[in-house]
Parts: structure tokens; sequence; C-alpha cells
């Protein structure tokens, strides 16, 4: 089992390996965290990666999940073979990827059943199609369509900006008959999404507060984001898992691997904890970067909702701040008596 190493820190009982394989993808989305032109490992390399997961979970008593993706997971050219891998060591594997055909679905639920296959959506028809290329909307629904059809489990992601904010609960309801489950994680201003512009704090809690209303009658609408404990504490309710089931999950109960090797605490923003081919995953975990990540923010520490938040690093880090040392700039913990008050 995974423990923090502060008094009444968190502990797991699962750790998921966030690997993306590729950087290679069709579609050029304006907020890409990034399309550098990256190496990618060879199957001998990347069954070495499964191997040293497997070990690392026996060693630390912890269930290892994979979640395959990229850029475009299906784009790695050994994706099948590392599939078939993974399943046949009894790993649960997610999918985070594009659109595919009906044939892709069927390959897919032969080898082994996915948790989820998520797509992202970033608004409905033209506000997706803004950001992430004329058709997508509508191939993305015609994915859903089909992936339920064929009892395919399916999320969709959004990320939340500025400009569609007013389009999240809209494209619930669309989505009502057609996913399991829709989220959102905010935007991370790294990459191409430094070019958009996020909400205010005052936009944002304006914004949780029509979602929560929404949520009462539309199950698809789940909870992802942080921050939306501080509306569950100040209504003495019991708490989200947040992002990962633990908050802010940052090298804590997840990594992520880029496709070169790299291994960062988050995705979303550079935070480079050390390299695959360089050192056995356990040695990464341990590292004293690994470290700094897993303890959040300075400006958290005391905070009554750490265990369950911390705030995103990558949303401090866009915005200018230190992620290691300043508390996520949409946090309205301080600020939630006047702000919830007409809640």
């Amino acid at each position: 089992m995974l423990r923090d190493r502060w008094p009444g820190g968190r502990r797991t009982r699962s750790f998921t390996l966030q690997w993306h394989l590729t950087n290679a993808c069709a579609f050029h989305c304006r907020h890409c965290y990034d399309r550098t032109r990256r190496g990618e490992l060879s199957l001998e390399e990347a069954n070495r990666v499964l191997t040293g997961l497997a070990d690392f979970s026996r060693q630390n008593r912890v269930r290892p999940q994979v979640c395959l993706t990229g850029g475009d997971p299906l784009a790695y050219p050994h994706f099948w073979e590392l599939y078939e891998t993974a399943a046949q060591a009894g790993m649960p594997i997610s999918i985070l990827g594009n659109p595919v055909a009906g044939e892709v679905i069927a390959r897919l639920k032969r080898v082994a059943e996915p948790l989820y296959y998520q797509v992202s959506l970033e608004g409905i028809g033209e506000q997706n199609d803004a950001i992430r290329g004329a058709g997508h909307y509508a191939r993305t629904l015609e994915f859903l369509e089909a992936a339920r059809e064929m009892g395919l489990r399916t999320h969709v992601m959004l990320t939340l900006t500025r400009a569609n904010l007013n389009q999240v609960v809209p494209l619930g309801e669309a989505l009502r008959l057609l996913t399991c489950r829709l989220t959102f994680n905010r935007l991370s201003q790294v990459g191409g999404g430094a070019d958009l512009e996020a909400p205010t704090r005052e936009e944002y809690v304006a914004f949780l507060k029509e979602y929560l209303a929404a949520r009462r009658t539309n199950p698809v609408l789940g909870v992802k984001d942080n921050l939306l404990n501080i509306i569950r504490h100040h209504f003495r309710q019991p708490l989200y898992g947040g992002c990962t089931g633990f908050g802010c999950g940052a090298a804590f109960n997840f990594v992520a691997l880029l496709p070169d090797g790299e291994v960062h605490a988050c995705r979303k923003f550079p935070s480079p904890i050390g390299h695959i081919l360089e050192n056995s995953l356990g040695n990464i975990y341990e590292s004293a970067a690994a470290k700094r990540y897993r303890g959040g923010p300075e400006a958290c520490r005391s905070c009554q909702l750490r265990k369950a938040c911390g705030g995103c690093l990558a949303v401090a880090h866009g915005q200018g701040l230190d992620p290691l040392r300043d508390r996520d700039p949409h946090c309205f913990m301080a600020e939630r008596v006047e702000l919830l008050a007409r809640f």
C-alpha cells in the first residue's frame, strides 16, 4: 500500500500509469499540452515498462492499472501488441483517445474489455469544432452511438475555458443517453492552451453552482475537479474523491509516462521526476522530485480539505504561479461564505 509520509496522510491500494504512447495525432486541438516530436519506446522497451509496473505494484501491494493515451494511442505502432500483453497480465486498461470506427471497437472488445474508452468534447457543434477541428463533434457523437450499441463503456472529458462555461450543462443534456459520464478539467495554460483564456474565480464558482444544480437531474454529469469539495465542505456534506480519488494524485496514485520514457508527476504541465529507461519505477516514485509534487503546494498543507483536494498544480503553473508553493488561483476556500451565500 502506498502512503503519504505526513501525519494523517492518504493511502491508496491502486496505482495508475497514465501512458502517453505517442504524440502523433490527426487532430490539432488548440489547447493541446504538447505537440513536440518525441521518440517512442520500442515494443521491447514497452514490455519492460509493463514488467516494471507489475514489480512496483507487487512490492507496494497496490493494484496496477494502465491508462493508454497520447496523442492518439492507436497511432503508436505497437498498440495492439501492448494492449494484448497488458490484458494477458490481468491489468485493468482504460483508453483516452479519438473517435474510432466500429471495427476498432470490436477488436478492442475481442482482446479485452477496457474499463472505459474516453473521448473529448469542448461544447456543442461549432463551439467544439472551433477547438478540435471541423466535423469533430459529429464524428464523436457517431462513435458514442456505435460504442453504446456495441456495449463499450465510454466517458467524455471537457477542458473548461472561459469560452465554454455555458456549454457544459447543454452538452450534458446532449450526451444524456450516449455516454456513461461527462466530466471536466480546467484549462491548463500550457502549450497551445497558453493562448486560451481561463475563467475568473467568480465566474468559475457561478459555473459550479449551475453544474451541481444540473447534476440533480442528469446522472451523466460526473464530479472530478477538486474544488467542488469546497462546496461539499461548506454545506457539511461528504467529500468527493476529487481528481484521482485522493484530490490531486500527482506522483501519489498515478504518474504520467511520456512517449520517450520521461516520467512526470502530471501530464498537464512540466513536472519531470525521472526517466523510465534509466531508473526503475520504484526509484522514480521515491525520488526527491516525486516527493515534492506528492506533497502538493505549501499553501494547502494546513487545509482541512487537503486529502481530497490540493487544488490543481497545472492550473497554478499555467497562470504563472509556483505550483509547489502557491494555492490554485481558483481556490475559494477562504472566500466561500461570501461566494456561496446565494447558492
